[in-house]
C-alpha cells in the first residue's frame, strides 16, 4: 500500500515563505528519497542517461501495458481506453497528413501562407503520436510507418513557424512536444532511414527548439514583462524544450526546463503557477494551491494543469533513469504544490454527476464558497502597454467552467499514496476512459490538442 511520509517540513514555498522539506514516498514506483528544497533551487547541472528518447513514457511503461493487453490482465477500462484508441480518427492507418511550408498562429499578416493553418500541424502532430502509441503496444509496423510518414513529411516540408503576433509560441510549444513525443517512441524503429530520422531531429531544434527557448528567455522582448504571459505559454514551451531535450539526448536542454520550473521568471515557474494557498472550503481539512489561470478562466485553468502534469510525468520518467538527480521530481516540489493545486482545479470544475462529460449535477461548490487570493496580473510592471493588466477577486464562473481535458490520470497515478486527492480522484474515476485528441468530449479546436492524452491506457492499474 503506498505511502508518504514527512521527515521533515521547515517551511511551504506554496504560501509564499521560502521552505525546506525532506520527505521519502513509498509507491508504485519505489522509494524516493528526496533532496532538501533549498537544494532543489540550486541550478541543476546534470549529464543525464537517455534510457530513452521519448519523454512521457519510458520503455518500462509501454512493455508493461502491453504485455498485459497481451495476456489479457488489463483492467477492462485499459482495454476500453486502447479499443478507443485504435478506433479514433487520428489513428487511422489511412490518415493523409498535410505538412505546410511553415505553420502560421496568430495574426498572418506578412506570412507566406496569408491565413492561420496551424491545424495541419496539431492533427498530424496528434496522428503521429497516437499511431507510433499503438505501434508499441501493437507491434504493427504498419502503425510505425505511418507515423514516420507524418513526421518525414513535416521535416522535410517546413521551414518555420511565424505570424505577427506573439501566438506563435503557442504552436512552437504544444505542436512541439507532441512531434516530438511521437519521434521518440519510433525513434528506435528499423524502418527510420538513420539520415531522415537525423534530419527530423534538426528540424525539431532549428524551427521548434529555437522558439521555446526564445521565448521563455526574453518572453518575446523588452515590450514585456517576465510575467506577462499567462502560464500555459510558458508550460507547452517548457514541455516542448524538454521534449526536444529528451529527443537528442541534451542535457543542457533539459537543465534549463529543470531550473527554469524551480527558479524562472515566468508564470512557468512552480512559484508563480501557484499564487494561494487555502483550505477546502468543504471541510475535508486539505490545503490547496490556487492556480494563476484560476481568476481568468476556468479552460485555461485546466489546461494549465493538464500541461502541468505532462511535464512532471515527463520529468519523473527520466528520473527513473537518473535518481540521483533528484530536482527531476517535480511532482514533490514545494510540498506536493502541483496535488494542492489540482485539488484546486478539480475543485472548481467538478459537478455532482456521474456523466463522463461532468456536465449533469450542480457544481461541488459555488464560486462564492470558493476561496481565492486577489490576483493583480501584469499592473504597474515594465510592460509597455499598459492596458492589457487585470485584478482577480474570485475565482472564475464562466462559460468553460465543467469543461474537461485529459490528464487527471497522470495526477491520480502518481498521488493516490499521498493524502489530499480527493477531487483529483473524483474527476479521473469521472472521465476514464479518459482519452485524447478525437475524443468527443474535448471537442475539436486547439484545446483538444494542448495535451497528448491516452493516460488511462498507460496508467491505470
Amino acid at each position: 500500500m503506498n505511502k508518504f511520509k514527512n521527515i521533515l517540513i521547515a517551511g511551504m514555498v506554496c504560501c509564499g515563505i521560502v521552505a525546506t522539506a525532506t520527505s521519502c514516498r513509498e509507491n508504485e514506483w519505489g522509494t524516493v528519497d528526496l533532496s532538501t528544497q533549498d537544494e532543489k533551487q540550486k541550478d541543476v547541472d546534470a549529464k543525464y542517461t537517455f534510457s530513452s528518447h521519448a519523454a512521457l513514457w519510458t520503455d518500462a511503461d509501454f512493455q508493461r501495458v502491453k504485455q498485459s493487453l497481451d495476456n489479457g490482465t488489463a483492467p477492462q477500462v485499459v482495454k476500453d481506453e486502447f479499443q478507443n484508441l485504435k478506433t479514433n480518427t487520428y489513428a487511422q492507418l489511412t490518415y493523409t497528413p498535410n505538412p505546410q511550408k511553415e505553420i502560421v498562429r496568430g495574426d498572418p499578416k506578412g506570412t507566406e501562407t496569408g491565413s492561420e493553418n496551424y491545424g495541419y500541424a496539431m492533427r498530424d502532430a496528434a496522428a503521429a503520436y497516437q499511431t507510433a502509441v499503438l505501434w508499441r503496444l501493437t507491434g504493427d509496423d504498419r502503425y510505425a510507418d505511418k507515423s514516420i510518414e507524418i513526421l518525414n513529411g513535416w521535416a522535410n516540408t517546413c521551414v518555420r513557424i511565424t505570424s505577427n503576433d506573439a501566438n506563435q509560441v503557442l504552436a512552437a510549444g504544444a505542436q512541439g512536444y507532441t512531434f516530438a513525443n511521437a519521434a521518440g517512441i519510433v525513434y528506435n524503429y528499423s524502418g527510420w532511414a538513420p539520415a531522415q530520422r537525423e534530419k527530423f531531429k534538426q528540424w525539431m531544434l532549428d524551427v521548434f527548439a529555437s522558439s521555446n527557448r526564445s521565448f521563455l528567455d526574453t518572453h518575446t522582448g523588452s515590450n514585456v514583462c517576465a510575467e506577462h504571459y499567462w502560464s500555459n505559454w510558458d508550460l507547452v514551451n517548457m514541455c516542448s524544450y524538454f521534449s526536444i531535450g529528451v529527443l537528442t539526448e541534451n542535457s543542457d536542454m533539459v537543465n534549463y526546463v529543470v531550473n527554469y520550473f524551480y527558479k524562472g521568471q515566468g508564470n512557468g515557474c512552480i512559484q508563480r503557477l501557484v499564487r494561494g494557498t487555502h483550505t477546502d472550503p468543504l471541510g475535508s481539512g486539505e490545503t490547496i494551491c490556487q492556480n494563476q489561470e484560476s481568476g481568468r478562466d476556468q479552460g485555461h485553468a485546466q489546461m494549465s494543469m493538464m500541461v502541468t502534469a505532462e511535464l512532471c510525468q515527463m520529468a519523473w520518467s527520466l528520473y527513473q533513469a537518473n535518481p540521483s538527480v533528484t530536482q527531476l521530481d517535480f511532482f514533490s516540489a514545494n510540498d506536493n504544490a502541483v496535488l494542492k493545486m489540482g485539488e484546486y482545479v478539480a475543485l472548481s470544475n467538478l459537478k455532482s454527476g456521474t456523466d463522463k462529460e461532468n456536465k449533469e449535477g450542480a457544481w461541488l461548490v459555488s464560486q462564492s464558497k470558493m476561496p481565492f487570493e486577489k490576483f493583480v496580473y501584469c499592473t504597474n510592471c515594465t510592460c509597455r502597454d499598459k492596458n492589457h493588466g487585470a485584478t482577480h477577486t474570485m475565482m472564475a464562473d464562466d462559460a468553460g467552467r465543467g469543461g474537461v481535458r485529459p490528464g487527471w490520470e497522470i495526477l491520480l497515478a502518481h498521488y493516490k499514496g499521498v493524502s489530499g486527492h480527493k477531487y483529483i480522484q473524483q474527476m479521473a474515476d469521472k472521465l476514464r476512459p479518459e482519452g485524447g485528441s478525437g475524443d468527443n468530449r474535448y471537442g475539436g479546436n486547439s484545446g483538444a490538442f494542448d495535451q497528448l492524452g491516452w493516460n488511462t491506457l498507460m496508467l491505470y492499474q
